[in-house]
């Protein structure tokens, strides 16, 4: 046994000691091989289904690993919400069961830190007196200063959701501020964040921290980062880092874009002129800067208005694709126009050409002014650019991939306010391989990693290669908790091609009459979810009225107040689209009907799904069963997966596309489902099961 076994071991029999702890043999299993992982320093995936308790399992291994060799680990996961779980619940817990454990941190966006600066000004100038006596009776007792901080805090105050958002969008930290030269800078709670984190053997974070870190030290050419160095990554929700590091990589050029840099710059001089101003202010070089971002936000705005595109399709068209032999293949030629791409080429290359001139004549500027300034002044003028910098050039290298993409796509499509230019990786694999993997070993968790029974599929989307890995069984009893319901053939309509397509209207309104019958069965307690925005509103405009239950839709406020909505309220319904298919939680008896109305095919309609078809074409494969098929198999195990979520669960999944009974590929699915569960075809034969299994609160 290794010493970090040992040290382990131990941690889990002080555990099992507590009382209500349900040993799990396979929390163990999967315990010992992270620590083969980080004695080794080799990379490993792991599927452990919901129930194993993979959090502490990874948890424990970490802490006793950062206390013996002094190095630091990160800790990420898919988002905000389910970072700041492990932060709150599991880390804590965790880090009791060591004598003396190493310091942990959260570290997030700066976006989700209020800042003390904007509180003290924008907030004075623009929120009530009421609103302005809770933000500073909130800074006085706040510990993290986090937007979902304040909102608890807000809510217990009686605050409306609605009111809440427009707060935070005064008090939220800017992408770029003063940092060291502001007043606030040792008091700041995203900088002490980033303090304590630097600190930490244990940092939680999310993917999208995780993936900007990489682009920032890209950007800086390693001079700068977001977590400093650490030895080692774990990935928590592994199987979506795919669309995290589309997301982080993904840019548009539109009229957004333009405001942005146009307010980017303008913020920069603001906080040159707020810094300079209270010791004998350098009027000269004051004026200099404001005449610079003056001139950069008018040839900025010159440059978009000179372009335009007329006659775009909705769904647009890709103008460069890299392998160019893309462009040649079916799925992409009809949707390609090569003829377009020097006006998206022409306006990527001027903006970048007019960021790289205001950061290098500010600098000119201030090197032939620095003399005029003070100490004091030359430090704050210094650490402002710096801070500026580098998120302009975060913003020129985009620029640059539009312009001239690699392993990606760009295209461009009709807006209210004109057209914009988009870029989007096709192949993630090469990226996160050389910004992730090669610099330090992996592990890479999920409740769902395999397609098959195998990992091959994510580990090639993913480019991570490696052994070392474990499927771990099951540890819910699905034959005895859960029922499955198939409707018969001929209940619901094909679902239709498009939104236009004949028979559509009837489509929505025998899946609307099914889930009225579901959710009747259990009196609301229901999660339904749709494979599209459209399809979702056009059911719950059919859906009757149904006493005592309330259907809650995505949108009508964010996600976490429908979400604590839906568990408070027992007898409501929630119907929801992709970011509710995965991460959602809610256990007990608040959830007892799990409606899935479709396959989450991807249709290639837009540029990116067509270019990302052509890819698998030009390599001999069939987009199908290469991509579209394993993706909607892993999207329907993680919708499966929003039902049980511990032993005493009871409930039914209903699976309302009738493809899954007539296609061959709908059998596929449901051997990626838990085997052994009864599966119904008739609502009177689900509600006798109903009965027999009550869901216990």
């Amino acid at each position: 046994m290794s010493g970090l076994w040992g040290a382990v071991e131990a941690a889990f029999q002080r555990l099992e000691s507590q009382s209500g702890f349900e040993t799990r043999p396979v929390q163990r299993q999967m315990a010992q091989f992270v620590c083969e992982r980080l004695e080794s320093r080799t990379s490993g995936l792991v599927e452990a289904p919901t129930g194993v308790g993979k959090s502490l399992a990874v948890l424990l291994p970490a802490i006793a690993y950062s206390l013996q060799t002094k190095r630091r680990i990160v800790i990420s996961t898919y988002t905000n919400v389910l970072a700041e779980q492990y932060w709150h619940k599991d880390v804590p817990l965790a880090l009791r069961l060591f004598p003396n454990a190493p310091a942990a941190a959260l570290a997030m966006g700066r976006s989700r830190y209020a800042c003390l600066d904007a509180i003290r000004g924008n907030a004075l100038r623009r929120a009530t007196p009421e609103m302005v006596k809770f933000l500073h009776e909130w800074t006085g007792i706040a510990q993290e200063g986090t937007d979902t901080e304040l909102s608890e805090f807000l809510r217990r105050k009686g605050v409306p959701s609605a009111l809440m958002r427009s707060v935070w969008e005064l008090v939220a930290t800017p992408p770029a501020c003063r940092a060291r030269v502001c007043p606030y800078y040792q008091l700041c709670f995203y900088y002490k964040a980033r303090r304590r984190a630097a600190q930490a053997g244990i940092v939680i974070t999310n993917h999208a921290f995780v993936l900007t870190d990489a682009l920032v030290r890209a950007a800086s050419n390693e001079q700068a980062s977001l977590l400093d160095e650490y030895d080692f990554l774990i990935v928590d929700e592994a199987h979506d880092l795919l669309e995290a590091a589309s997301n982080t990589l993904e840019f548009a050029l539109d009229a957004s874009l333009r405001d942005s840099l146009t307010a980017y710059a303008a913020t920069m001089s603001n906080q040159i002129n707020d810094a300079l101003q209270s010791e004998q202010p350098p009027l000269g070089f004051i004026m200099s800067v404001q005449r610079l971002v003056e001139e950069f936000a008018r040839r900025v705005r010159e440059t978009l208005e000179q372009v335009a595109f007329p006659d775009l399709p909705r769904e647009g068209v890709a103008t460069r694709v890299a392998p160019s032999e893309l462009a040649q293949a079916p799925a992409l030629a009809a949707a390609f126009r090569a003829d377009l791409h020097e006006r998206v080429a022409h306006t990527a290359n001027a903006l970048h050409q007019e960021i790289t001139a205001l950061l290098r004549e500010t600098e000119q500027t201030y090197r032939d002014q620095k003399g005029q300034l003070t100490e004091k002044q030359r430090d704050a003028v210094e650490e402002i650019l710096t801070q500026f910098r580098y998120g302009f050039e975060q913003t020129a290298q985009s620029l640059s991939r539009l312009a001239e993409p690699t392993e990606g796509v760009c295209w461009v499509e009709p807006t209210e306010q004109g057209w914009k230019a988009c870029y989007e990786p096709l192949v993630l694999a090469n990226w996160l391989r050389e910004q992730l993997w090669q610099r330090r070993p992996a592990l890479l968790m999920s409740a769902t990693l395999t397609v098959d029974g195998s990992f091959e599929f994510f580990a090639q989307q993913l480019g991570l290669e490696t052994p070392h890995q474990l499927q771990l069984p099951p540890v819910f009893d699905y034959s005895r908790q859960c029922a499955l319901y198939l409707p018969p053939i001929g209940a619901i309509p094909d679902p239709p091609q498009s939104v236009l397509a004949a028979g559509a209207a009837t489509y929505y309104q025998r899946l609307a009459e099914q889930i009225a019958a579901l959710i009747r069965l259990t009196q609301g307690r229901a999660l339904v979810l749709f494979a599209s925005r459209h399809e979702m509103h056009e059911v719950h405009r059919r859906m009757p009225d149904m006493e005592g239950v309330r259907i809650f839709v995505q949108g009508e406020s964010s996600n976490a107040d429908l979400s604590r909505r839906f568990r408070e309220d027992v007898q409501s319904v929630l119907f929801g689209v992709r970011s509710f298919w995965t991460g959602f939680d809610a256990p007990g008896e608040t959830l007892s009907n799990l409606i899935l109305t479709r396959i989450p095919f991807e249709v290639p309609t837009t540029p990116l799904q067509r270019a990302r078809q052509a890819w698998f074409e030009t390599r001999g494969e069939n987009a199908f069963t290469a991509w579209t098929l394993p993706m909607a198999k892993l999207l329907m195990r993680q919708g499966f997966g929003r039902l049980i979520r511990r032993s005493t669960d009871r409930g039914i999944v209903a699976i309302l596309d009738p493809r899954m009974r007539v296609k061959s590929y709908g059998r596929e699915i449901l051997r990626n489902l838990p085997a052994g569960i009864p599966i119904f075809e008739s609502l009177p034969a689900l509600e006798s099961w109903l009965r027999q299994n009550p869901k216990t609160p």
